[in-house]
């Protein structure tokens, strides 16, 4: 803990003073990679990831889908792993509605 220590092999010194810079400020856009994993991020049929919450899943629910009435709506879990990692690869390349296509065997939807 010695600030004035040389460095053994060169001779320079091994302490140095450093300013802080801040990191700019991030603001959110329309595209990007997800980095943060305090939020829950929806994944939109044809591959869009979006930050969830209650306001934007209605929102999204309105004007992405037109869904009038929740009523009509279901909760899906599925499995995912390297078989479908591998269909998703394929069905992205030429489907829109790529979750649908993968998952919910029997729905046609728009290619």
């Amino acid at each position: 803990d010695d600030p004035s220590a040389l460095c053994p092999d060169c001779r320079t010194p091994m302490s140095k003073k450093l300013a802080y810079n801040a990191p700019p400020i991030l603001v959110a856009t329309k595209g990007g990679f997800v980095k943060e994993m305090q939020v829950k991020y929806m994944v939109m049929d044809d591959l869009v990831v979006k930050p969830m919450s209650a306001v934007s899943s209605i929102t999204t629910l309105k004007d992405y889908f037109n869904v009038k009435d929740v009523g009509v709506l279901h909760e899906e879990v599925v499995q995912f792993g390297k078989e479908e990692a591998l269909k998703l690869l394929k069905l992205s390349l030429d489907s829109k509605s790529v979750l649908t296509s993968l998952f919910m065997t029997g729905v046609k939807m728009e290619k």
